[in-house]
């Protein structure tokens, strides 16, 4: 064992010491996944100005963070958010349900990753997707085992700037394919598709959907377990601020790239059948603007990347384990460094059976589904714990409760998984839980809040 990572502070926040701009770009490394590139160009090739929707309202997301809990989140020196939400409380029923909650969040989204990673690996080594899948999880595995956060920071930091070096270059051969400008690319595209690339496909465009998906989005950032964590990295608020200012403008630069290069992806690729499914769009418009060497610089860009997110998921999903459920169930064995790391194993174990079953569904959609968790169960606590008096323990715990059990029974019934994963008839026609489980969320936090605040 290193001498960096003999205590579980410095496995897991690097001792508090990240400096503020290597942190802002190790936020947007961690944040900028499989779902923000391989998937976001995928759904602009598949249905255009939806991916277009996915990115706009996640921005927002990152303006809110940065105003209502960048600062708030440093200042509560927690390592966790179930750590932030139970301070004071001292409750051991919300500290499981919390540490419950953030595990199964970061699994999921793992599966995100784990599935862009091992679809990528299938399709450049021609192995199958099983075997693709370990492998993924062994390289990450090393990584996060040996490396703790302080490896985890460093590869997502180099991996943001390779990744803006590389969409830049991108955007640069799309546009030469439409004589450098965008209007006749955008025109390109609303004539193969009679204008129907420029407005919400019908998978969003009904009302409900699309307000459901929108708030998800939005605030579905404000609670991510993984982003969260980074604030806790830095040495103060101020380097907190500044991370998070920071942060939030990268991702808009890298989303606006996404832009040129997605719609790029939806004209010179219209109509193809792409190998490896839409998923790899991507790589195959690198191919056709760039070449085959291009196209395989990038796929290897892409794998760091989706190593680098991974590798922070399981160091959420692992700090969860280990500083919240473990001493809470177990304390004889908290504090535990080798514990942390079998917790690791764990989590791989759990994401790539995860990532078997929904080979195949798109990744920014599998994305939004997590967003859209995250903001119905954390996010009304988060809001609550900062500026609401009376918020108390009993409103915290039935509220993530309601909001966990009741987005998990509806990602579950909607088609993505009873229809196609189970293979049984439609329940209901809706994909985002946000708007059906959110506001019953908040109206627990208000029924159960302290009267003497009133």
């Amino acid at each position: 064992m290193s001498q960096n990572n003999k205590s579980t502070a410095q496995y897991f926040l690097v001792g508090r010491s990240v400096g503020s701009t290597q942190n802002a770009l190790a936020l947007t490394g961690d944040y900028l996944s499989a779902a923000a590139f391989l998937g976001s160009i995928a759904m602009y090739f598949a249905q255009g100005m939806d991916s277009l929707f996915y990115a706009v309202a996640t921005m927002i997301g990152w303006v809110l963070l940065l105003i209502l809990f960048s600062d708030k989140l440093r200042k509560t020196e927690a390592f966790t958010f179930s750590d932030v939400i139970n301070r004071g409380f001292d409750s051991k029923r919300l500290k499981i349900l919390s540490a419950s909650s953030s595990l199964l969040i970061s699994i999921f989204y793992l599966l995100v990753q784990l599935m862009g990673a091992g679809t990528l690996l299938s399709l450049l080594f021609d192995i199958n997707y099983s075997t693709s899948l370990l492998s993924v999880g062994l390289l990450t595995g090393v990584l996060v085992l040996f490396g703790g956060m302080k490896a985890t920071t460093l590869v997502q930091s180099v991996k943001a700037l390779l990744l803006f070096i590389f969409a830049g270059i991108m955007s640069y051969l799309v546009l030469s394919s439409f004589n450098f400008s965008l209007p006749t690319l955008f025109e390109r595209a609303a004539t193969l598709s009679e204008f129907k690339a420029l407005m919400p496909s019908p998978k969003i465009s009904r009302g409900i959907e699309q307000i459901s998906l929108i708030l998800g989005l939005v605030l579905g950032l404000l609670g991510l377990p993984h982003i969260l964590m980074r604030f806790f990295t830095v040495k103060d608020e101020k380097a907190a601020l500044y991370s998070a200012a920071s942060a939030t403008f990268l991702i808009a630069l890298f989303f606006t790239l996404n832009l040129v290069i997605g719609f790029g992806a939806f004209t010179l690729l219209n109509g193809q059948v792409l190998e490896g499914g839409n998923n790899m769009a991507l790589l195959h418009i690198a191919k056709l603007v760039g070449g085959s060497g291009f196209q395989w610089v990038l796929a290897f860009l892409v794998l760091i990347t989706v190593l680098a997110v991974i590798a922070g998921l399981v160091m959420a999903a692992s700090a969860s384990i280990t500083q919240d459920l473990i001493p809470t169930l177990l304390p004889k064995y908290s504090a535990n460094v080798l514990i942390a790391r079998l917790s690791v194993v764990a989590v791989f174990l759990a994401g790539v059976g995860l990532a078997y079953l929904f080979k195949g569904v798109n990744l920014a959609f599998l994305f939004g589904l997590a967003f859209a968790w995250v903001a119905s169960a954390h996010f009304p606590v988060m809001l609550c714990r900062f500026y609401f008096k009376g918020f108390n323990e009993k409103g915290a715990f039935y509220s993530l409760l309601i909001g966990f059990l009741g987005s998990l029974v509806f990602i579950i019934s909607s088609n993505t998984v009873w229809v196609n994963i189970f293979g049984f008839e439609e329940l209901h026609p809706y994909y985002s839980p946000t708007l059906f489980v959110l506001p019953f969320s908040m109206l627990v936090i208000w029924l159960l809040r302290d009267r003497q605040s009133d």
